[in-house]
C-alpha cells in the first residue's frame, strides 16, 4: 500500500489559544469572549480524535410473510466485505441490507412496505466505538401499531451475543416510528461523540430571510450506506448546501470543523438580526417622515388659517356695538312707552265702562223710583208677612216707608235731569279720553315695530363682528397647536449621534470564526494532499479511467481531471461517481489509520454494486480491490448486493457471501 503525503495529524492550537488570540484583538479578556460565544450557544473545545468506529457482529430477523409463512433469518458478521448476492429479482437483496439499516440509521430508507409489515423481531448485534450494543425492533401483526425500540449494552460481545435480553443493561427505550428513530440517533451520536451539524439556509425560516437547519445521525449515516451512482452528491444522501463539506471535514476529522460551522451559522444569524433591526429602523425612519410631512402639511394649513383670522380680527368693532347698544335702548324705552300706553288706554276703559255702568244705573233707578213710588204693598216683598195699618198710615203722615220705615227720598224731576246730563257728559268725557289714550297706545305700537326692526338690523351687524370677536379663542387654539406641531417638528429633525461602538456579539463571533477558520484550513491544507492522493490511486484500481488528478475541496467537491480535461463530479458516468465515492471513504479511513484516530465508522453499504456497470470485469475488479484494501485496513466492513452472483465467486470467502439456493433469501 502506497501512503503519499504526510498524512500525520496537523498541529493544532487549543481552545485557550484562540481565545486569547481573539481577546488581543478586541481588546477584551478570554473570559469576556467566552461569555460571548456561550450567549450564542457555542463552548469551543480543544478538539480530541474520537473513536467512530461501527462494527456489526449479528443479525436477527423473524416476522410472518403476507401468506402466512413464518420466517426466521440470522446471520453473524465480521470484518472484511460480504456480499448478499441472488440472480432473482426480489429475492430479498436489498430487504436483508435495509434490514441492517433500519436499526442503524433509526428507521429503513428503502424497505418496501410490504416486506416492512412482516417484521416482528429486528435484532442487530454490534460494537459502537467498541462498547457491545443490541438494538431491537419489535412489531405488532401487520405492523398497525408503533414499533418499539430497545437499546441494550453489555461489557463483552461474548456477553451481548449468548445473554438473553433481559440479562443486559438496559441503555434506551422508546415507542414509534418517531420516538424510536429520535432514541436509537441520540444514542449513537452520544456514543460516537458527534454533534449536531446546524447549516445556514439562505431562503429558510418562516420569513424567508434565513435560517439554520440542524442534520444528525440519520444524515450522517449518507456517509457509510452510499448512494446510487445516479445521485450527484458525493458524501451524504441529503440533498443540502454545505452538508457535503460538512460530511466530509467530520469524517476526516478537521479540528475546529464543528465549532467553524456553529460560528458561521451563529454570525449568519446575528448578521440576519443586525439586518432586520436595521430594516426597522430605515422603516421607522420612513414612518418618521411620512409622519413629520404629515405634522408640516397640517402646520401649513393651520398658519393660513391663523393669517385669515388675524386679518379679520383687524377691523375697528366699536361703532357697531355702539349701533347695537343704541338700538337696544331705543328698543326698551318704545317698549316702556307702549307698556305705559297700553297701562293708560286699560285705566280710561275701565273709566268709561264706570261712567257708562252709573248712567245706566241712575236711568234704571230713575225708572224704579217712578213705577215704585205708585205701589201700595200689602206685605213685605221678602217674607210676605202683611204690612200693619199703622205703618201704612205713619207712611203717609211722616213719608216713612212702610216697609224698610225709613225717610222716603223727594226727589224732583228736574233734579233728575240735571243728574242725567251731568252723567252723560261723564261718559262723552271718558270716551273722548279713551280713543285718545288708544291712539297713543297704537302710535307707542308703531314705534316699538320700528324700534325692533332697528334692534334687529343692528343684532345682526352685531352679530357678524361677534363672530370675529369669537375667531380670537380659535386663533388661541391654533397658535397652540401650532406651536406644538413645530416642537414636534423640531424634536425629530435632528437624528441622535452614533452610540460609540463597542465590541459586540457580531464582532467577537467575526473575530473568533476568523481564527477558528485559519485553524481548519490549515489542516485542510495539511490534510486534503494526502486524501487527493489516496482518491486517485483507489479510484484507478477501483476501474476509473484517465483520471490524472482529483483535489479535494472543503466544500465536498472532488474537481477531478481525466484526460486534462476538468470535469465536474455530477459530469462522471454513473459508474465512476459510485468509484469514487467508495475511494473517497477508504481514503477517509486510510487517512485516519495514518494518523491513529478512527473518526470514520469504517462501515459501507453498497446497493447493487454493479447496476451501473456495462460488464463482469469492472465489477469485479471494484470488488477485488475492496477485498484487498479490507486486509489493509482490518477494522473495515463491507456489505454489498449484486444479482450477479459471479462477481463474488473465487474473490469473497464462501462464508462472506449471503445467498440461497432457493427462491428468495428467506
Amino acid at each position: 500500500m502506497s501512503t503519499p503525503g504526510d498524512m500525520s495529524g496537523p498541529l493544532v492550537p487549543g481552545a485557550g489559544s484562540l481565545l486569547e488570540e481573539v481577546a488581543a484583538q478586541l481588546g477584551m479578556t478570554a473570559a469576556q469572549v467566552e461569555t460571548v460565544l456561550a450567549e450564542a450557544g457555542i463552548v469551543l473545545k480543544s478538539p480530541a480524535p474520537a473513536d467512530r468506529r461501527l462494527r456489526l457482529l449479528r443479525l436477527a430477523v423473524d416476522g410472518v410473510k403476507h401468506s402466512g409463512e413464518a420466517f426466521a433469518f440470522e446471520q453473524s458478521f465480521s470484518p472484511g466485505v460480504w456480499a448478499i448476492a441472488h440472480p432473482a429479482n426480489s429475492a430479498g437483496k436489498t430487504s436483508l441490507l435495509e434490514f441492517l439499516v433500519w436499526p442503524l440509521r433509526g428507521g429503513p430508507r428503502d424497505l418496501p412496505p410490504d416486506v416492512r409489515s412482516w417484521v416482528r423481531t429486528l435484532r442487530l448485534d454490534l460494537a459502537v466505538a467498541g462498547r457491545p450494543t443490541c438494538i431491537v425492533l419489535e412489531t405488532t401483526p401487520n405492523g398497525r401499531s408503533a414499533p418499539e425500540c430497545r437499546i441494550w449494552s453489555a461489557d463483552t460481545e461474548q456477553e451481548l451475543l449468548q445473554q438473553p435480553e433481559g440479562r443486559l443493561r438496559l441503555v434506551a427505550e422508546a415507542s414509534g416510528a418517531d420516538e424510536s428513530s429520535r432514541a436509537v440517533s441520540a444514542f449513537l451520536m452520544d456514543a460516537l461523540r458527534m454533534e449536531h451539524t446546524s447549516l445556514w439556509q439562505a431562503k429558510g425560516g418562516a420569513d424567508g430571510e434565513g435560517a439554520a437547519q440542524m442534520h444528525g445521525w440519520p444524515s450522517y449515516f449518507g456517509a457509510c450506506y452510499l448512494n446510487p451512482g445516479g445521485d450527484e452528491i458525493l458524501l451524504g444522501d441529503v440533498s443540502a448546501v454545505g452538508l457535503p463539506g460538512r460530511l466530509l471535514e467530520l469524517f476526516i476529522d478537521i479540528p475546529y470543523s464543528t465549532a467553524l460551522t456553529q460560528l458561521s451559522v451563529a454570525g449568519k444569524r446575528e448578521a440576519k438580526v443586525v439586518r432586520q433591526q436595521a430594516r426597522r429602523a430605515q422603516d421607522d425612519a420612513a414612518a418618521r417622515r411620512q409622519e413629520r410631512d404629515a405634522w408640516q402639511r397640517e402646520l401649513d394649513e393651520v398658519r393660513g388659517k391663523l393669517s385669515a383670522l388675524r386679518a379679520q380680527s383687524a377691523r375697528d368693532v366699536s361703532p357697531v356695538m355702539q349701533a347695537a347698544d343704541a338700538a337696544g335702548a331705543e328698543l326698551q324705552r318704545c317698549r316702556q312707552e307702549l307698556e305705559a300706553a297700553e297701562q293708560a288706554l286699560a285705566e280710561l276703559h275701565a273709566a268709561r265702562i264706570r261712567a257708562q255702568q252709573a248712567q245706566l244705573d241712575a236711568e234704571e233707578t230713575w225708572q224704579a223710583r217712578r213705577v215704585l213710588g205708585r205701589l201700595n204693598p200689602v206685605c213685605c216683598p221678602r217674607c210676605e208677612e202683611p204690612l200693619e195699618q199703622q205703618r201704612r198710615v205713619k207712611e203717609k203722615e211722616s213719608a216713612e216707608c212702610a216697609v224698610c220705615t225709613r225717610t222716603l227720598p223727594v226727589v224732583g224731576v228736574d233734579t233728575a235731569e240735571a243728574v242725567f246730563e251731568q252723567l252723560q257728559e261723564d261718559v262723552a268725557n271718558a270716551a273722548a279720553a279713551e280713543d285718545k289714550a288708544r291712539a297713543q297706545r297704537d302710535g307707542a305700537k308703531e314705534a316699538a315695530q320700528q324700534a325692533s326692526q332697528a334692534h334687529q338690523r343692528a343684532a345682526a351687524a352685531l352679530q357678524e363682528v361677534l363672530a370675529v370677536s369669537r375667531a380670537y379663542a380659535q386663533m388661541r387654539e391654533l397658535e397652540l397647536r401650532a406651536a406644538l406641531l413645530e416642537g414636534q417638528l423640531a424634536a425629530t429633525g435632528t437624528p441622535l449621534p452614533p452610540a460609540e461602538e463597542i465590541p459586540g456579539t457580531s464582532l467577537v463571533l467575526d473575530q473568533v470564526h476568523a481564527a477558528v477558520r485559519a485553524s481548519v484550513e490549515a489542516a485542510a491544507d495539511q490534510l486534503f494532499p494526502a486524501m487527493n492522493a489516496q482518491i486517485v490511486e483507489l479510484a484507478t484500481r477501483f476501474g476509473v479511467q484517465n483520471l490524472d488528478r482529483v483535489s479535494l475541496d472543503r466544500a465536498g467537491r472532488v474537481n477531478a481531471v481525466k484526460a486534462g480535461v476538468k470535469t465536474a463530479f455530477k459530469r462522471l458516468s454513473r459508474g465512476d461517481r459510485l468509484r469514487m465515492r467508495i475511494a473517497t471513504v477508504i481514503a477517509l479511513l486510510r487517512v485516519g489509520a495514518a494518523r491513529g484516530v478512527a473518526t470514520h465508522p469504517g462501515l459501507l453499504l453498497i446497493d447493487s454494486v454493479a447496476a451501473e456497470e456495462v460488464t463482469e470485469i469492472p465489477a469485479r475488479t471494484l470488488i477485488a480491490e475492496l477485498q484487498a484494501i479490507a486486509k489493509e485496513l482490518p477494522d473495515l466492513q463491507v456489505v454489498l448486493t449484486t444479482a450477479q452472483p459471479e462477481l463474488v465467486e473465487g474473490l469473497l470467502p464462501a462464508d462472506h457471501i449471503i445467498t440461497s439456493r432457493g427462491e428468495h433469501l428467506f
